[in-house]
């Protein structure tokens, strides 16, 4: 067996894993790849809320400490949940179709997830992760109130996300570490958050449900673009 070390590391190589084949696939290869990077860098800010109360997992540099795990985990979250509708949807951009861009808009809402999490997890002392999956799905809510076209993307994607999560949790945590979360993880005492189901803790399903609802309407949302419905599509 490996050391419990390469759990976090073997997992994130997975994700990245799905990410190429979503990459394969989406027609928007540029966009995955810039949309990767600010996810990696995320990946490691992220930790700012998670290390204290969900999980301090072991790395293979250091444990506690931001790791190249968390750049992957980022930009493959990043790029899977943003794109996967693009890659496995086919749906194509309405060029007939536009609303002006929300760039300011969509930073507003970065800095409001921000001030969310750190708010309610370290001043109001909630766990994180009824923290973020709240603040992930109130956020959308927005999104969807403005743009209700992308309600059925950003389902489609958190769906999908959710597959692919839990093969890759299975694996990982259900097959190779299967003692991983018990020891590592900061949840067992937390209704909800702990139950597990095939080894994976209902608090990640319900984290990268909600990140890939939230994340797959940033690039519609942004641009103010739209898309086809399938009809329109075969036209």
């Amino acid at each position: 067996m490996l050391p419990d070390k390469f759990a976090y590391l073997t997992m994130s190589l997975l994700y990245l894993a799905a990410w190429f084949v979503v990459f394969l696939k989406s027609p928007w290869k540029r966009g995955m790849i810039k949309v990767g990077l600010v996810g990696g860098l995320m990946g490691i800010i992220a930790e700012v809320w998670y290390f204290h109360d969900y999980w301090k997992p072991p790395m293979i540099w250091k444990t506690g400490w931001p790791g190249i795990e968390d750049f992957i985990i980022g930009f493959a979250m990043f790029g899977v949940g943003g794109y996967i509708h693009s890659a496995f949807t086919k749906r194509e951009i309405d060029y007939e179709k536009q609303s002006p861009a929300q760039n300011k808009s969509l930073f507003f809402l970065w800095l409001l997830g921000c001030f969310s999490l750190t708010f309610f997890s370290f001043i109001l002392k909630i766990h994180s992760g009824y923290v973020t999956f709240f603040t992930f799905m109130a956020l959308a809510v927005y999104i969807w109130i403005q743009r209700p076209d992308l309600i059925g993307i950003s389902l489609i994607s958190g769906f999908s996300t959710l597959f692919i999560v839990m093969v890759i949790y299975y694996l990982t945590f259900g097959i190779l570490f299967p003692d991983f979360w018990d020891r590592y993880g900061m949840l067992n005492d937390e209704p909800i958050l702990g139950y597990k189901i095939f080894q994976i803790p209902v608090s990640e399903m319900l984290w990268h449900f909600s990140w890939a609802i939230l994340c797959s309407m940033f690039r519609g949302y942004r641009n103010g673009v739209y898309y086809k419905v399938k009809f329109q599509s075969e036209v």
